[in-house]
């Protein structure tokens, strides 16, 4: 597992994460404009946005896919990665983190070609690279924030078992954020714990924050319809990280807090 720090170096009193993911560019299911309105308000909050790309960028669909992708993707393989690198070429020094999804483990698996890491070559973000999941630290303000990223696998198609999946993480790996993709659905989920902190001999809550980051994949005629699953919403969630300082009195209080936007 990887960990690396988010490219950030402002100063705001709160940065936004767009975590961006299967999009499945290819698909003839592909909503191009859930992508573009995303970007747009990335770039209309370039200063304070960082992205974070989920996986399944593209389609891939081999002979062997599920579905009938294979006949009906609108792309070819090449074609797909290239249209990726133009859609997010320039928004390239604001990825802090990339995983491979399911949909290019399929290609790897049967050619050895890694197009994730194919997609990091060609962006120039190699570093970012996270393979199957990894933590990006966010650092500003005397703040730190870990946030865990993960494409996802297996099932999850009801909102209960995706969160369960997601959940999980936190045996793995500990973090403020957990991020997942893969089920194609927006949720959001947050618990508190006590952390003890022997420095200053306190108990200290802490507030950890699970979000599914959606999709671009519309449901009509998709393979999701033909297996009778349930239908979600397009579009992405976005999460914000606080690096405000309050003062009470004397006290100067550095907040540390977390809210979604689903």
């Amino acid at each position: 597992m990887k960990y690396v720090e988010s490219g950030y170096k402002g100063e705001h009193d709160e940065i936004i994460l767009c975590p961006i993911g299967d999009l499945h560019i290819g698909s003839p299911h592909f909503r191009e404009e859930e992508l573009e309105k995303e970007l747009d308000f990335i770039a209309k909050n370039r200063d304070r946005c960082r992205i974070i790309i989920m996986g399944d960028l593209a389609e891939t669909a081999l002979k062997d896919s599920v579905g009938a992708g294979v006949y009906e993707q609108d792309e070819m393989l090449q074609q797909q990665i290239y249209k990726a690198k133009n859609y997010f070429w320039d928004f390239r020094d604001l990825i802090d983190g990339i995983v491979t999804g399911n949909h290019e483990q399929r290609v790897y698996q049967r050619s050895g070609i890694d197009l994730t890491r194919l997609f990091c070559d060609i962006m120039g973000i190699t570093d970012r690279y996270l393979r199957y999941q990894g933590v990006i630290k966010y650092a500003w303000n005397k703040r730190c924030y870990n946030v865990s990223v993960w494409h996802g696998a297996g099932g999850g198609s009801t909102p209960g078992g995706a969160m369960n999946k997601l959940q999980k993480q936190s045996e793995t790996v500990f973090a403020d954020v957990y991020l997942m993709g893969h089920v194609h659905r927006r949720q959001a989920h947050s618990k508190m714990l006590y952390v003890p902190d022997p420095q200053n001999k306190q108990i200290r809550r802490m507030k950890q924050v699970f979000v599914v980051t959606g999709s671009a994949l519309n449901y009509e005629e998709s393979y999701a319809e033909e297996k009778g699953l349930p239908p979600t919403e397009t579009g992405f969630p976005k999460i914000y990280l606080c690096g405000r300082t309050v003062y009470k009195g004397n006290k100067r209080i550095r907040k540390k807090e977390i809210r979604v936007e689903i």
